[in-house]
């Protein structure tokens, strides 16, 4: 999705790739290193519930679709809403956009059914 969604995506685009992976090669040395960071490579063995929110037209997308599936492969729990259109990180873009105030809305919801989080704003 690097290759494909860099064009659409207005947080990593092209400019920042074209940035970032030659630090990734500085920081982290060589792809192996990077794999072990990435959590896609990492034990999901004991994780708790997960909920995830990602773009279908971000650069990360494939990789999330990755980390979900190898959630569930070790039977983690995990719930995803997905948007259309949206660049990577955009639920931090919640007070400007309203997929990012209805992504914030959705990890809310998800944690006040799963964990019985009450709302205690005033109404």
């Amino acid at each position: 999705a690097f290759q494909e969604y860099d064009k659409h995506d207005l947080v990593v685009n092209q400019s920042v790739t074209e940035i970032g992976f030659p630090l990734f090669e500085v920081t982290l040395g060589n792809d192996d290193n990077r794999r072990r960071t990435s959590p896609v490579y990492r034990s999901f063995e004991g994780l708790p519930p997960l909920c995830v929110v990602v773009s279908e037209h971000e650069v990360v997308y494939d990789q999330t679709v990755d980390l979900v599936n190898k959630a569930r492969s070790v039977h983690v729990p995990v719930t995803v809403g997905m948007w259309k259109y949206m660049c990577h990180v955009f639920c931090f873009l919640s007070s400007f956009v309203p997929e990012g105030e209805q992504s914030m809305d959705f990890v809310c919801d998800w944690m006040k059914k799963k964990y019985g989080f009450i709302d205690s704003s005033p109404n």
